[in-house]
C-alpha cells in the first residue's frame, strides 16, 4: 500500500511515545456500552492517566472508569510500534480474563490493515504477532505468574486486592519486569490489604510507586446513560421535580464542593438504595479514605474522621507560626520550626493540661515515631509533637520542655522500648513529679507506685476502648489531621489486638490514648 508524503509524515508523528493517545484514538475502536463499534476517544480521567504513566504505577478508583480497556490498547500501541515487546494483563478472576481478552482480540481486530501486525498465535489467551511481540491474558491465582518471563511492555495488574497470594505474585511480577515495562496495580479498594498498604506508601512517598486516585464524580463520561435514567426515574417519582442543593444532606453538600451535579446526587442515592451506603463508598468512593470506610475492622469512625477533616480544612485550622508563639522554650524552636512540634493553642494560666507520650528509638527511615499529645481539660488538644529521628534521651529534655511549658502537665509514658529510659530521666534527672503512676505489690504486702502506663493485652484494650468512647461521644476536640490520619488505618485484628495496617503508623493514636488514661486517673502532682 503506498502512502503520501504528507501520511508518511502523520505516521511518523502517531508513531512517536509521547503521542500514543493520539495513535490510539485514530487506530482502535471499541464496542460502546450499547455495542456499537466506535472509535476510542479516551475520557478526561483516561488522558490523564496514559499521560501521567512512569515505570512503577498504582490506581485506586471508582469501578467502571475503562482503565482495563484503556490497557489493552496502550499493550497494543506497544506491541505494533515496538518489536519484541512483551504484554501481561492479569485479570483477578477467569471470567474477567476472558472479558478482557474478548476486548484485546476486538481493538486488536479494529485496526488498519496497513499497520495490523500479522498473527502467529491465537489461542489460550495469547495473541503472538510476526515483529516478535505477544500480549499474554492471564489470572491471578494461588501459583507463581510469568515465571521466566521478561516483560519489557505493559503489565496491568486488574482488581489486585481481590487476588490471592498478593505480595508472593507481586515479588514474582516485578522480577520478570524490565526497566523499561509500565508497570499498572490497579483496583477498587477492598478494605485494607496489600493493595491499601502500597497505595498509601506511594502516596507517602514510601516506595516507588506513583500514585493515581480517580472518584465517581470526575468520571461521568462513561455513565452519562446512567445519569439520564436516574433523573427520568426521580422526576417520575418527585411531580417531575428534579433535586435542588437545599435538599442535600450533609454529605452531599460536601460531594457538591467536590463537583457533583444534582443527576450525579440522584444517581448516587438510587445506587445507595439498591445496596448500602458502605457498599457504594467502596465502589463508588469519592476520596481513597472513604473506599476504606466499609472494612468493619476499623476502630474508630470513619465517617467522622473525614468530616473532621473536610472541616478543618474548611474552616483553616492549622498550627501557629513561631512568631506567634509566646514564651517557648528554645529547646522547642527549631522543632516548630521543622513541624515535628505543633502548636494550636498556647498555655493559659491556670488551666491543666495532660500530655500522653509514646516514646520509640529515634532510627529514622519507616520506623516508629515518638510522639506527643497534648490535650487541656477541656478535652481540647492543644500541641503534637512527632519525629522519629529523635532518640530517648533527646526525647526525654523535649518532653520535660512542652510539659512545663503546660502549667507543668500530667505526663501519661508508655513503659515500652525506650519509654523506660525517658521515665528514668525525666523522674530522676529531671525532677518532673506530675506523672501518672500505678500501685503495685512486693511479695512482703508492701505498696509500691510504679510510674509510666503499664500496657498489656487487657490494659490497652480498655485504653483503646476509652479513645474510641471519646472519639464517638465528641469529648474530645481533635485538630491534628496527622492524628486523623492515623486513627483511619487503626484497626481490630482478628486475634483482638488494636493495631495500624501494615505499612502505616499508629504512634500518635497511641499518644492520644495514653493522654485519655492520665486524665482518667484523676490524680494530679503539683511540684
Amino acid at each position: 500500500m503506498e502512502i503520501s508524503l504528507e501520511n508518511a509524515k502523520k505516521l511518523n508523528w502517531l508513531w512517536r511515545d509521547e503521542n500514543q493517545i493520539e495513535w490510539i484514538e485514530t487506530f482502535i475502536k471499541i464496542a460502546d456500552k450499547s455495542g456499537n463499534i466506535v472509535p476510542f476517544i479516551l475520557t478526561d480521567e483516561q488522558k490523564t492517566f496514559v499521560n501521567g504513566l512512569e515505570h512503577k504505577n498504582i490506581v485506586s478508583k471508582s469501578r467502571q472508569l475503562g482503565l482495563s480497556v484503556c490497557c489493552a490498547a496502550l499493550s497494543i500501541r506497544k506491541c505494533v510500534c515496538h518489536p519484541n515487546t512483551t504484554c501481561v494483563l492479569i485479570s483477578h478472576s477467569q471470567e474477567s480474563t476472558n472479558k478482557v481478552f474478548g476486548k484485546l482480540k476486538q481493538q486488536f481486530n479494529s485496526l488498519p490493515e496497513f499497520i495490523r501486525p500479522p498473527l502467529l498465535t491465537n489461542n489460550r489467551q495469547e495473541l503472538t504477532f510476526t515483529n516478535g511481540s505477544r500480549i499474554s491474558c492471564q489470572t491471578a491465582g494461588n501459583k507463581d505468574l510469568c515465571r521466566g518471563d521478561t516483560i519489557n511492555g505493559v503489565l496491568h495488574m486488574s482488581e489486585y486486592a481481590m487476588w490471592k497470594n498478593q505480595e508472593g505474585q507481586l515479588q514474582s511480577l516485578m522480577q520478570a519486569s524490565t526497566e523499561s515495562a509500565n508497570i499498572i496495580i490497579e483496583s477498587t479498594t477492598k478494605g485494607f490489604n496489600k493493595f491499601t498498604e502500597l497505595y498509601m506508601q506511594a502516596r507517602s512517598r514510601e516506595n516507588d510507586f506513583k500514585p493515581f486516585f480517580f472518584n465517581f464524580i470526575n468520571g461521568r463520561a462513561l455513565f452519562e446513560k446512567q445519569y439520564e435514567q436516574s433523573v427520568k426515574s426521580y422526576m417520575a417519582r418527585h411531580n417531575g421535580k428534579m433535586i435542588t442543593e437545599s435538599e442535600y444532606d450533609e454529605e452531599e453538600k460536601y460531594l457538591a464542593k467536590l463537583g457533583m451535579t444534582p443527576d450525579q446526587a440522584v444517581w448516587r442515592r438510587a445506587k445507595i438504595a439498591e445496596s448500602s451506603i458502605d457498599a457504594f463508598h467502596e465502589e463508588f468512593p469519592s476520596t481513597f479514605e472513604e473506599s476504606c470506610i466499609v472494612t468493619g475492622s476499623s476502630v474508630f469512625d470513619n465517617s467522622k474522621v473525614i468530616r473532621l477533616q473536610q472541616a478543618i480544612a474548611e474552616k483553616k485550622i492549622v498550627p501557629l507560626a513561631l512568631d506567634k508563639i509566646v514564651g517557648l522554650p528554645n529547646i522547642l524552636h527549631s522543632h516548630v520550626q521543622n513541624r515535628n512540634f505543633m502548636v494550636w493553642s498556647i498555655p493559659k494560666k491556670g488551666m491543666k493540661y495532660y500530655l500522653g507520650v509514646d516514646v520509640a528509638e529515634g532510627l529514622g527511615g519507616k520506623r516508629d515515631y515518638s510522639t506527643i499529645f497534648v490535650m487541656d481539660k477541656e478535652g481540647k488538644q492543644v500541641a503534637q509533637f512527632k519525629s522519629n529521628k529523635i532518640k530517648p534521651y533527646q526525647f526525654a529534655d523535649i518532653v520535660d520542655a512542652v510539659g512545663r511549658w503546660y502549667n507543668k502537665g500530667l505526663l501519661t509514658v508508655e513503659k515500652a522500648s525506650g519509654g523506660h529510659s525517658v521515665i528514668e530521666r525525666l523522674r530522676y534527672e529531671k525532677h518532673y513529679m506530675n506523672m501518672t503512676k500505678y500501685k503495685t505489690y512486693d511479695e512482703f504486702k508492701r505498696t509500691i507506685w510504679q510510674v509510666g502506663f503499664d500496657t498489656n493485652n487487657k490494659t490497652k484494650s480498655i485504653a483503646v476502648n476509652d479513645a474510641r468512647e471519646w472519639f464517638d461521644k465528641g469529648l474530645v476536640d481533635i485538630v491534628s489531621n496527622d492524628l486523623l490520619e492515623e486513627m483511619k488505618v487503626f484497626v481490630a485484628e482478628d486475634n483482638g489486638a488494636f493495631n495500624a495496617v501494615s505499612g502505616s503508623h499508629d504512634d500518635l493514636v497511641s499518644s492520644f490514648w495514653l493522654c485519655l488514661q492520665g486524665f482518667k486517673n484523676g490524680f494530679w502532682y503539683p511540684f
